[in-house]
């Protein structure tokens, strides 16, 4: 038994993992070395989950939520070269690959894994990734090589109760998206209110390289984007 102080309730020791010391080290270093500020907006995604649901249908391959959210991102990001960037020593490096982190849950902690060239690769192609470096991740066997190269990074929390949430930049990137539960919600659709499949989505941005007037238009395109019935039809 631990020694512990007079009038301190009995505990047990629980070291903390690497993986988790790691996780508090970066974290905290993010926290205290980037200036770091939210904007938040409410998608409609009646559409793509109507989409995912078809595809479902016809049987095969069927991509996952994230995967639909990391294609957006890729299809996008190229016009807004400052959030694919890495902020250190000083200096921005606008990043010419676009290679798309995603957080990974697994037993030891948040893994984040990296699709490569991810506006390069078809739908198809990013859910193979995914899905592959998620099995890697959760038995212990991703390397770190896939675990680095990434300008932009997604943290999407899953079908918990969980509406919205603030992520946490991963240095030395300069944003990070948040994806909280997809679920209805009323919203407000040609002047009436209807329950709508939606989900909040809050971008974690690096105030020393971005500002509202640049990440505004992103959130807009990408709104637009994960509504649009035609774009997603092709995928």
């Amino acid at each position: 038994m631990p020694s512990r102080r007079p009038h301190e309730p009995e505990f047990e020791v629980e070291e903390l993992t690497p993986i988790r010391q790691a996780i508090g080290e970066r974290t905290r270093s993010s926290i205290v070395e980037i200036p770091q500020f939210w904007l938040q907006v409410l998608a409609d995604t009646e559409t793509l989950v109507a989409t995912r649901n078809k595809r479902k249908n016809q049987g095969g391959m069927v991509p996952t939520y994230n995967d639909y959210f990391i294609k957006a991102v890729a299809t996008i990001i190229d016009n807004y070269p400052a959030m694919n960037a890495w902020c250190e020593d000083g200096q921005v490096k606008l990043l010419k690959p676009i290679n798309i982190g995603f957080a990974c849950a697994t037993d030891d902690g948040v893994l984040l894994p990296t699709i490569f060239d991810a506006d390069k690769k078809s739908l198809d192609e990013i859910a193979e990734n995914s899905r592959e470096m998620i099995e890697l991740a959760r038995g212990g066997r991703l390397r770190a090589s896939l675990q680095m190269g990434a300008g932009f990074t997604i943290s999407n929390i899953g079908p918990t109760v969980v509406d919205a949430f603030n992520a946490i930049i991963s240095p030395p990137q300069t944003a990070i998206l948040a994806i909280g539960a997809m679920k209805k919600r009323p919203m407000v659709i040609d002047d009436e209110i209807v329950a709508r499949i939606s989900a909040y989505l809050t971008l974690t941005v690096d105030h020393r390289v971005l500002d509202a007037t640049q990440t505004t238009p992103f959130l807009n395109d990408l709104v637009e984007l994960l509504s649009d019935s035609d774009w997603l039809e092709q995928l």
